[in-house]
């Protein structure tokens, strides 16, 4: 008999949903128009809007 670990299933709030479609779709926008940004730049976009939303 195997021993497993029950499954946690991971609640995440509707507007961190929200959040995450919109930045999918921001990305999406931004590679049809060929726009690129390093991974530092990534990051620090959403450091200020982590910041924004307190």
């Amino acid at each position: 008999m195997l021993a497993t670990k029950p499954q946690v299933v991971a609640e995440t709030s509707d507007t961190a949903k929200l959040e995450l479609y919109r930045l999918i779709g921001e990305g999406y926008k931004a590679m049809q128009e060929g726009r690129t940004s390093t991974i530092d730049e990534v990051r620090e976009k959403l450091k200020k809007r982590r910041e924004e939303r307190g």
